[in-house]
């Protein structure tokens, strides 16, 4: 334990290193610059990013069998649960128990709330899988590479498709007892979860009764998580139009959707502070914008990602002295 907790300071100081880097190599001068033209209009980031908060919770709220869980409620557990997911390098899947668990104040129980889970995370990964295919292939289009570079380059997007069709049928044919399975084939036995195999499967079978007879409201919760990831490109026009720098919908398009990319492969550092930031640069250089207007945008990104997570970890405290002594119902 103490082991993994210094192997997570070590990345954070590596990814504040990295980052501290890139604007004195950008040179700071440049970026207060920026931040002179902003002042207060920089609150206005909260606007774009408050939409597709609003759209992602939709999603989660049509991956539920049953339950009538308020909108306002799974707003403010996905809050919580998400400012988790924020901080610790887990590929943004530390928060999702945490949800699960909260729903249990809105008798909800633990095997039906990690279902909802599982399934709106599912829907989470294939839209943004297919989001990420579409701005690779607007990326590609926009370097306006030749075409029998063209051809090869979309050969390789495509393999998201069999990589979306892998996890629906994984999760249809049951998620867990693969995994419960590949571990036996590796001769892993982790005790926790062998001691849980019942309810893990009871979780399977959940999920797939989902699929089974609930179809409308699965399209309708991918339908929502796509419009969310769609909806980021607001926050990509707004901050160029406050920087008074022009920028096209191609462009928007492949700046939200590889900055995603950027993020998750950076996701072993807390916070994926410098990669982010990183990636974001190696991106607006490939499409002709400054370095100097990339750092300003990853830091105001991070801005408002601070905020958000503060607020989420504000409503976290306050969810967890509200459900302690609750009985355990699962």
């Amino acid at each position: 334990m103490k082991n993994k907790k210094k192997y997570k300071i070590l990345l954070l100081i590596v990814g504040c290193s990295i980052l501290i880097a890139l604007i004195y190599k950008v040179g700071p001068s440049i970026i207060y610059q920026q931040f002179i033209i902003l002042k207060w209009k920089v609150l206005l980031l909260f606007f774009p990013f408050s939409l597709v908060f609003i759209l992602d919770t939709l999603g989660w709220k049509y991956s539920f069998k049953v339950g009538n869980i308020c909108f306002k409620d799974l707003f403010i557990i996905r809050l919580a649960g998400e400012s988790v997911n924020s901080i610790i390098p887990s590929a943004n899947f530390a928060g999702e128990p945490l949800k699960a668990y909260f729903l249990k104040r809105h008798n909800i129980s633990m095997v039906d709330g990690m279902t909802s889970v599982v399934i709106s995370k599912t829907m989470m990964v294939i839209t943004q899988i297919i989001f990420v295919m579409i701005g690779i292939l607007l990326f590609l289009y926009k370097l306006n590479i030749s075409s029998t570079r063209l051809t090869g380059s979309i050969a390789i997007v495509l393999l998201g498709i069999p990589v979306i069709i892998f996890i629906i049928f994984i999760q249809k044919h049951g998620l867990f007892a693969f995994l419960l399975k590949l571990l036996r084939i590796l001769r892993i036995r982790i005790r926790y979860i062998e001691e849980r195999e019942v309810r893990l499967r009871e979780l399977d079978e959940n999920i797939y009764q989902f699929y089974c007879h609930n179809k409308k409201k699965a399209f309708y919760s991918f339908v929502c998580f796509f419009m969310g990831w769609l909806a980021g490109l607001l926050e990509v026009f707004l901050i160029f139009y406050l920087l008074n720098i022009p920028v096209d919908t191609v462009s928007a398009y492949v700046i939200e959707s590889l900055s995603t990319v950027a993020k998750g492969i950076t996701s072993f550092i807390p916070g994926s502070v410098g990669g982010q930031e990183g990636g974001i640069i190696a991106i607006f250089t490939s499409l002709k914008f400054g370095a100097g207007v990339a750092l300003t945008f990853g830091i105001l990104r991070r801005f408002r990602e601070v905020i958000w997570t503060g607020i989420g970890l504000f409503v976290l405290s306050k969810l967890e002295w509200a459900i302690a002594g609750l009985p355990t119902n699962e």
